[in-house]
């Protein structure tokens, strides 16, 4: 992996005319990226022994086959984020809230 593609997630709030809130996230994108690849290993394996039909008498309508499809989203949501240049994902000021998210 090259250093041109590893970013991280970095996310500041500030409150009130308070000091920033400085919170990295604690692994790079691409670790995230790779640990979402062995979970989605594991819902394939998952899915070979539960059948494609939900449940009719579940409660729940999210089965495994949806919880794999979001994790697939989530990786190409990744997969653009990481992609280009260091760039501000959102930068929002309010009157007492300011939040900025920076992917660098």
């Amino acid at each position: 992996m090259s250093i041109k593609g590893f970013r991280f997630l970095w996310i500041k709030l500030q409150i009130e005319n308070r000091r920033f809130i400085s919170i990295p996230l604690p692994i790079p994108l691409y670790i995230f990226q790779e640990l979402l690849d062995c979970f989605l290993d594991l819902l394939t394996v998952a899915c070979f022994f539960v059948p494609k039909v939900p449940d009719p008498d579940s409660s729940s309508l999210i089965t495994i086959y949806s919880v794999k499809a979001l994790v697939i989203m989530v990786m190409k949501l990744l997969d653009s984020l990481a992609g280009d240049e260091p760039y501000d994902l959102v930068d929002v000021t309010t009157d007492k809230v300011k939040v900025l998210i920076k992917i660098r």
